[in-house]
């Protein structure tokens, strides 16, 4: 309720003026308040499915489940499509349109069919990986027929935009395509069951999809933030520098599955010199000063042994699995709390501040994302490996306990979002 005034005639013919109460719009439900706003809803299922995912895997190490499908080629598969594409959604159609100038770009119902969707295909395909044969296709059409229209919904606001440079957001749009082709893949593996169609899904997956997604997003964002909490550094992101990112990790992608490894090797070792000198004309030293900002900064820097690591891969150099979780794990994974981080907070109306336990959660993930990478490096062994399966899980748990309830609830300041 709240107070107006109301005027009325006094015995003495003067005008005598009261509050009346008057009843004020009634809050949003929470259905409606995660419907309307594109970050509530897909961050809140994003969550759900990263930690069905990392349950999944733990529990596959600690009771070795039989199932039809060996767990490590469906992990390489569904780590990356159950963690990542919801939190790109949310962000995408939260931000994009504002870099498009669309005013009315932000989608403000469906959010919640579309989120719950993608996390209902996920859970269908972990489901089905366990069963064997074909079972595993639903959940992945499921996964493929949301992002498709995922996909029809940003290609209509970029051709909406009438600005003038619209590179970021073509470059996403060409990123999620080609996350559809790696999805795409991954169902014509699991109808053959030939693993040329794996291969090709986690090529696309890494190199045609996720990063794409994370450098475009990050020659967009990073200098934006450092700028806004730093405003006597100085902002650089020329647009050759993205164009050059993003032709070499297709031609990665294609060198690998030609076998063209020298030419693989040059590529990596060139773009990780790139990215070195990137992060530190970004400002990585003087981030030191905001904390969230160093977050997502020293995730930046993961992308250079990454590529050094693809690099010696590809020169026949014994490292395992280390270059993907390097990628994964510690640049996309640490990036993503790091970013989703931020933009709950903002979102929520909260100071964009991370307090100790945001950076500790933090600090654990990269420390477990090394200790992953350097198990792949000596060889693997089950009893470490498991352990620092569950030790993922459990940082992502706690970080998830933090964040839920910023999409739950209103937003602190007031503000509708």
């Amino acid at each position: 309720m709240r107070p107006t005034l109301n005027v009325q005639p006094a015995a003495s013919g003067r005008i005598r003026l009261s509050p009346q109460a008057v009843p004020s719009a009634p809050p949003l439900s929470l259905r409606t308040r995660l419907d309307s706003v594109p970050h509530r809803a897909f961050f809140l299922a994003g969550v759900l499915a990263v930690l069905s995912q990392g349950l999944w895997w733990a529990l596959t190490w600690l009771l070795a489940p039989q199932q039809a499908y060996a767990a490590v080629p469906v992990h390489g598969l569904l780590t990356p499509l159950a963690v990542f594409p919801l939190f790109m959604q949310g962000f995408v159609f939260t931000a994009g349109p504002r870099w498009l100038s669309v005013a009315d770009g932000t989608p403000k119902r469906g959010n919640l069919s579309q989120a719950l969707l993608a996390l209902v295909g996920i859970w269908l395909a972990l489901l089905g990986f366990m069963l064997g044969g074909v079972w595993p296709l639903p959940g992945l059409l499921l996964i493929v027929a949301q992002w498709a229209g995922s996909c029809w919904r940003w290609a209509a606001i970029c051709h909406r935009s009438q600005i003038t440079d619209r590179l970021h957001g073509v470059a996403i749009l060409l990123a999620m395509l080609g996350g559809l082709g790696a999805m795409l893949f991954a169902c014509c593996w699991v109808i053959s069951g030939n693993d040329i169609w794996w291969a090709a899904a986690r090529q696309g997956l890494f190199w045609c999809f996720l990063l794409p997604v994370f450098l475009t997003v990050s020659h967009r964002m990073l200098p934006f933030f450092t700028q806004a909490v730093l405003p006597t550094h100085q902002s650089w992101r020329p647009a050759h520098l993205l164009h050059c990112w993003l032709a070499c990790c297709v031609l990665l992608a294609v060198a690998n599955l030609a076998g063209l490894h020298k030419l693989e090797a040059v590529l990596a070792m060139l773009m990780a010199g790139s990215l070195a000198y990137t992060s530190a004309r970004w400002g990585l030293r003087v981030s030191l000063q905001n904390r969230l900002l160093a977050m997502l900064h020293f995730s930046f820097v993961w992308l250079v042994p990454a590529l050094l690591l693809q690099a010696a891969s590809a020169l026949g150099q014994p490292v395992g699995s280390a270059p993907v979780h390097a990628l994964g794990l510690g640049f996309a994974g640490t990036m993503l709390m790091a970013f989703v981080t931020r933009v709950s907070l903002g979102h929520s109306g909260r100071p964009l501040q991370a307090d100790r336990g945001f950076v500790v959660l933090y600090v654990l993930l990269y420390l477990i994302a090394l200790w992953r990478v350097f198990l792949a490096i000596v060889g693997n062994h089950a009893g470490w490996l498991a352990f620092a399966s569950l030790a993922w899980l459990a940082v992502l748990f706690v970080w998830a306990v933090r964040v839920i309830p910023m999409y739950l609830q209103p937003r602190l300041d007031g503000k509708v979002d």
